[in-house]
């Protein structure tokens, strides 16, 4: 999130969203407009067609229905990460509700942020970001707000303790200014989730050096460095004590540039993708992958390769939340029915075990109930709670620039 404060944009954001919702909370009140809703779902479809109207959500499960809808060969365009368009995830929807779902995959929040406020919006009608950049979709004036009593039964009632709303779970709600507030607005629901921290071989690497990252400093271990610098340069900040997510000094951004030379001048290898970075794993090329997380060493562990472990040691983890939203502009028919059928128990285990993609973990506790024994041991369903204890919420880095040419520049300087 930017630190300076554009007034007139978000005074504009505010009013037009609450006038717009206001234009479809009287259009309810008059009922029935013709243009696609159903009544007797108390969704009469006006918020379609207000650009930033608040979401409404149909009682009673009737979302999951098909038979209030009016899709015929319609659309649902999603702007998401890899998994989501898995035929698993996908079709049971396109086949009960008649429709078609486009799934457009992106890696990196900042390059699909932009470009959805260059205009691209009008080809989506979700988009599921990491939640640090929920304050930028909203402040932006490209997501809207949902209606957080009538979505909980499709989402917060189905999720872990962790995800609660009355627990401090914050990274959902904005307050008036966009800053996350547990009591305010509601602007996306999670969906999926993991932690960045650095990847082992357990059968290789000791208990005791498995506890800090000092071991990707270690000269008894061969490293490969993931070349990731978004995540890499948070973590080097917890192995330093640094608080990621506050702005830095020259200080310490020194330490941090000392400690990114040490890194890359005791890799073994530096890999530019995950596929590399799981090969040198798997062939033992290197003991440790730093930077990783489930979401990477996943794929092996569900071949198998149980001693591949995203360990989280005592200085901690990263927990990253995918969150979906609804984007400004008019939606097709099935829009609010995609979304409850996302948070379904049974779409979210599939998202956990997709035929394509990733191997992540969802907040979803009937979900989690779904597993059978090896897909929880390839998940570490059993170590979450640890693992989340010692970890701490991405809340984004306010000097990411600045910090990123530090990883370059000491990528250069140790291994030019």
């Amino acid at each position: 999130m930017t630190d300076h404060t554009d007034l007139s944009r978000r005074q504009y954001v505010k009013t037009a969203a609450l006038s717009a919702a206001a234009t479809t909370a009287l259009a309810g009140c008059m009922g029935g407009l013709d243009d696609g809703g159903d009544a007797s779902t108390g969704d009469d479809g006006a918020w379609r067609d207000a650009e930033l109207a608040a979401v409404p959500a149909a009682p009673d499960d009737r979302l999951y229905s098909a038979d209030n809808t009016q899709s015929s060969g319609e659309t649902i365009r999603h702007l998401t990460w890899s998994g989501y368009e898995a035929a698993n995830v996908q079709r049971p929807f396109e086949k009960k509700f008649d429709c078609q779902t486009g799934v457009d995959l992106f890696t990196s929040n900042l390059d699909a942020f932009n470009r959805l406020d260059d205009g691209a919006w009008r080809e989506f009608d979700h988009a599921t970001f990491d939640m640090a950049w929920l304050p930028d979709l909203a402040e932006a004036g490209l997501i809207r707000p949902l209606d957080y009593e009538a979505w909980k039964p499709y989402t917060f009632d189905k999720y872990t303790d962790l995800f609660q709303r009355e627990n401090g779970y914050e990274f959902a709600f904005l307050d008036e200014d966009y800053n996350f507030d547990a009591d305010g607005q509601l602007y996306g629901v999670p969906q999926r989730f993991g932690w960045a921290s650095f990847a082992l071989n357990t059968d290789v690497v000791s208990e005791s050096d498995a506890r800090s990252y000092d071991a990707a400093w270690a000269d008894e271990y061969d490293v490969g460095v993931y070349d990731l610098p978004f995540w890499g340069v948070q973590i080097v900040m917890l192995r330093e004590g640094i608080d990621p997510y506050a702005t830095h000094t020259d200080a310490e951004v020194e330490r941090i540039r000392e400690a990114t030379v040490a890194l890359f001048e005791n890799a073994a290898g530096v890999y530019a993708d995950v596929g590399s970075l799981n090969t040198a794993l798997a062939a033992g090329d290197i003991d440790i992958a730093f930077v990783s997380g489930n979401w990477i060493n996943g794929s092996l562990r569900r071949g198998g390769r149980f001693e591949y472990e995203a360990r989280v040691p005592d200085e901690g983890g990263v927990i990253w939340v995918e969150t979906t939203t609804m984007l400004k502009g008019s939606h097709p028919s099935v829009s609010t029915n995609y979304l409850a059928y996302m948070q379904h128990g049974i779409t979210a285990k599939n998202l956990m075990w997709p035929t394509i993609g990733g191997t992540n973990v969802v907040p979803h506790q009937s979900s989690i109930d779904r597993l059978n024994r090896r897909q929880r041991t390839v998940l570490r369903i059993d170590d979450l709670q640890d693992i989340i204890d010692k970890s701490r919420f991405y809340t984004g880095v306010p000097d990411l620039d600045r910090l990123v040419s530090v990883w370059e520049d000491a990528k250069a300087e140790a291994t030019g």
